[in-house]
């Protein structure tokens, strides 16, 4: 586990920062199409970004799964996840195969791991393909459904109402020897070299992580079910302000560092579309140097956080002493490593996640500049 921490806490940095190129400028030309009314590169550019999303989705897995993040947790359409993720799955499971769905579009959302949601969809499915022998049907239906039961991992009593997400096979079934240690780790009936035995025990541990249950029923007629119970998300009346119109203006003067040449083209280009001035430096000693000048004309900063020379954060202290009034957004791949009361003295007003999110981004930029001290 310490081996993949370091391994992907040493890439991850590079890794957003290609991320924010890409994603960046995919969705300014996705602007561009639709402006120009060219509809099929549009559909392909937001398929592009599906993709980049998806890649942006799973490096932060694989930090949570190395301690080196926390996982995200947010209110979760899951039939619109289930849908994506079904279409994926069809083009890795043989053609004998026959992949249907069941999806319920008025199921409530649920609280989670959009990625890890998808690990159990996976491991799941994967299990179904392997008791049907890759011959025959594998169901993923979602709902509600009023549950009276025992777990079948933990054991506890189940019952209320919950978001249920199944997945069903065509197979033979599951013996009760089987039923009985098949959530177990490295419990696995499968030949060497096809299995390790990860699968549900995984399948188990982000269940319950989310709160939830598992039940595994016989099918009528033959076949296995196993159903994922989730806790469902009562909507909740948001009172926050809505965010800027994409069409609206910004104005203010951007003081932008950042030491990656290729983020900084982007996000330079970025923000002058939106109507600021931006000064951008890729040495944040440099940056300092400019904060410290009277007659330098700054509105706002705009750091990454892992630079040579000084960290954002450093960078946000010294401009706190400098300008006590100015407010400072950082930027990471690597939000989990900082202090909260430290960034809270620093004057940094909000931490955004690389790949940077452009609304997320736009609403923290008029948020700051609006409001100033």
């Amino acid at each position: 586990m310490e081996a993949i921490g370091q391994l992907t806490g040493g890439i991850a940095h590079d890794f957003n920062n290609i991320l924010t190129s890409v994603t960046g400028y995919v969705v300014l030309a996705a602007e561009r199409a639709a402006a120009i009314g060219e509809a099929t590169i549009a559909r392909q550019l937001e398929q592009a970004q599906t993709a980049a999303q998806r890649a942006r989705d799973l490096i932060s897995q694989m930090l949570a799964f190395a301690r080196r993040q926390r996982s995200e947790r947010r209110a979760l359409v899951l039939a619109d996840e289930l849908r994506q993720s079904a279409q994926l799955l069809r083009s890795t499971l043989p053609s004998s195969v026959q992949l249907t769905t069941e999806l319920d579009r008025a199921t409530p959302p649920v609280r989670g791991d959009s990625v890890q949601i998808e690990q159990v969809l996976f491991n799941l499915c994967i299990n179904a393909r392997d008791a049907i022998a890759g011959a025959g049907t594998v169901t993923i239906g979602l709902g509600t459904d009023d549950v009276v039961g025992v777990c079948a991992s933990c054991r506890a009593p189940v019952q209320g109402r919950w978001v249920v997400l199944a997945v069903a096979d065509s197979g033979s079934g599951v013996p009760p020897t089987v039923r009985a240690r098949m959530f177990e780790p490295f419990f696995t009936t499968k030949e060497v070299g096809r299995g390790s035995g990860m699968g549900l025990a995984m399948v188990h541990g982000i269940v319950h992580d989310h709160d939830g249950h598992l039940l595994v029923e016989d099918r009528p007629g033959g076949g296995t079910r196993f159903a994922v119970l989730l806790p469902s998300l009562a909507p909740l009346a948001s009172s926050a302000p809505a965010a800027p119109s994409a069409k609206s203006i910004l104005s203010g003067r951007v003081l932008l560092v950042e030491d990656e040449a290729m983020v900084g083209a982007f996000m330079s280009e970025l923000l002058v579309g939106w109507g600021l001035q931006v000064t951008l430096h890729a040495d944040p000693v440099a940056a300092e140097r400019l904060l410290a000048d009277p007659a330098a004309p700054i509105d706002l900063v705009l750091t990454d956080q892992t630079m040579p020379g000084m960290t954002g954060l450093a960078l946000a202290q010294r401009a706190r002493q400098l300008r006590p009034d100015l407010p400072v957004l950082l930027y990471t791949g690597f939000g989990e490593g900082l202090d909260d009361t430290e960034v809270m003295r620093a004057g940094v007003r909000a931490v955004l996640r690389k790949p940077v999110d452009r609304t997320e981004l736009r609403s923290a930029l008029a948020a700051a500049l609006a409001t100033g001290a």
